[in-house]
């Protein structure tokens, strides 16, 4: 099993910190760990929250949910994916959204005022932290762009067209995983998983793509 820092080493927060230097950060950034069983929320919509999550093993999903119950998962993150940055810099008074774990899942949260400010005591590489912040930053305002542009297609055909072309271009190959299940990627497009399902039968039947659960060919 990976130790802590090991993991931290990969995690974008931390891009370019030797992993040595990153436990005793971790006291500055008064880190604290938490682990969790498959399906259980880790943070609510309508909290607060001063603390920046990171996962450590598992894979939670970062979810929105009207008033009748329906579900939009906004992202899935995985190992060294951070969570809660945006609405804990941003000093709301209370989250729009959920963070859900979809298999047990260890969390480590970070103090939300140390990883954007320098400490009293000078750690060599916590500016690293605060301009590893504003990348991460930067990186999810254009994920989220991403997400509008799949979302503003006029049918459910062309939402998926476009969202599979996306992954595509990303992996470099017309053959790749996505991290959803079917019910996960009508929740990410916003639609009804049967109607997904329906789409995905037929763009099979004309020869546009072939899969296989969450694994993709798109045939040109």
């Amino acid at each position: 099993m990976k130790t802590t820092a090991e993991i931290l080493t990969n995690s974008p927060l931390f891009k370019g910190i030797p992993s040595y230097s990153i436990n005793p950060m971790l006291g500055c950034l008064k880190a604290r760990e938490r682990s969790y069983g498959k399906n259980e929320f880790i943070l609510n919509a309508g909290v607060s929250s001063a603390e920046i999550g990171i996962v450590l093993s598992g894979s939670v999903q970062i979810i929105k949910e009207d008033i009748w119950g329906n579900v939009t998962i906004l992202a899935q993150l995985g190992e060294g994916m951070l969570f809660g940055e945006a609405f804990a810099l941003a000093g709301v008074d209370t989250i729009p959204v959920s963070v859900y774990t979809v298999k047990p899942s260890r969390i480590i949260f970070l103090d939300r005022d140390r990883t954007v400010t320098p400490c009293s005591a000078s750690c060599e590489f916590h500016h690293d932290v605060s301009h590893n912040m504003l990348s991460i930053l930067s990186q999810k305002n254009m994920f989220l762009t991403e997400r509008m542009e799949h979302l503003s297609k006029r049918t459910l055909r062309e939402k998926i067209l476009s969202y599979l072309s996306d992954v595509s271009i990303k992996t470099g190959s017309n053959e790749f995983d996505i991290p959803f299940d079917r019910q996960g990627l009508a929740d990410y497009l916003a639609a009804d998983r049967s109607a997904v399902s329906s789409v995905l039968a037929k763009l099979k039947a004309e020869g546009i793509l072939d899969y296989n659960k969450n694994h993709f060919v798109l045939i040109k």
